[in-house]
């Protein structure tokens, strides 16, 4: 009975921390033509959270949970070099009708990708949610709400990437819903394999901190100066600081 109990607390708290944070790319879809207006805003904005969370947010509180860091470095170069495979796997198998279009081959890898590496990042939170309860209960729900809190920026960053790319609202819900319930099946592992988690969870998160370089370093900018070319720079810098200002500051009130 007690099993139930924490399951439920912990299937509660990752409600908080998931579908709250979903509340604010749902917000831009009301606005979608607006959103289209000004894309190029947002992918700065979502490039800004993007490397927020890396670095002040995954990296520092990987880094905290060990005596030595060299492993999550390693783990973030891995991370990065992962994702930098897998687009270079999947331009390999654009039709060749398309190759010599790089660029859309580039940017048609960018929407999948972002969802790929969300999805990863959520079943993370999940395993957080699970070991900081267990650690404290009260720290459990905390964890949650800064989840929730960490999580909103980026999800409008990243919801502006597919709807630019051309997804129906219906297929970036789906998406995103989907991207959401991995945080459950994280939950889930964490419950099963506490011990295994408790000890690899810091690699992990340098992975992932890698992975969301890699989008914003990689597919972000590189596509901003595409399509703006010299156009709105201090728009677009200042999007892209403003990203990063409010990661730095939901982090620092959540601490």
């Amino acid at each position: 009975m007690a099993r139930i109990s924490l399951m439920s607390q912990l299937i509660l708290y990752g409600l908080i921390g998931s579908l709250f944070s979903l509340a604010g790319g749902l917000l831009l879809l009301w606005r979608a033509d607006f959103a289209k207006r000004i894309a190029n805003i947002l992918f700065a904005f979502g490039a800004g959270t993007f490397m927020g969370i890396s670095f002040l947010d995954l990296l520092p509180e990987a880094v905290e949970m060990v005596s030595e860091p060299d492993d999550i470095f390693l783990a973030a170069i891995l991370g990065f070099g992962a994702y930098f495979a897998l687009e270079r796997l999947w331009m390999k198998h654009v039709p060749k009708g398309q190759a010599v279009h790089a660029h859309h081959a580039h940017s048609e890898s960018l929407p999948w990708m972002t969802v790929a590496g969300d999805s990863m990042h959520n079943f993370l939170d999940g395993v957080v949610i699970v070991l900081a309860y267990l650690a404290n209960p009260a720290l459990g729900l905390t964890t949650a709400v800064a989840i929730a809190a960490h999580e909103v920026p980026q999800e409008i960053g990243e919801f502006a990437i597919l709807l630019d790319q051309g997804w129906s609202k219906s297929k970036i819900i789906a998406a995103n819903l989907f991207s959401a319930l991995t945080a459950f099946v994280g939950i889930g592992v964490g419950y099963v394999a506490f011990p295994f988690f408790q000890s690899t969870i810091p690699v992990l998160l340098g992975g992932v901190a890698g992975i969301f370089l890699y989008i914003a370093a990689s597919q972000l900018i590189p596509e901003i100066h595409h399509r703006a070319g010299h156009e709105h720079a201090y728009k677009l810098l200042a999007a892209f600081f403003v990203g990063i200002s409010i990661i730095w500051y939901v982090i620092t009130l959540s601490h």
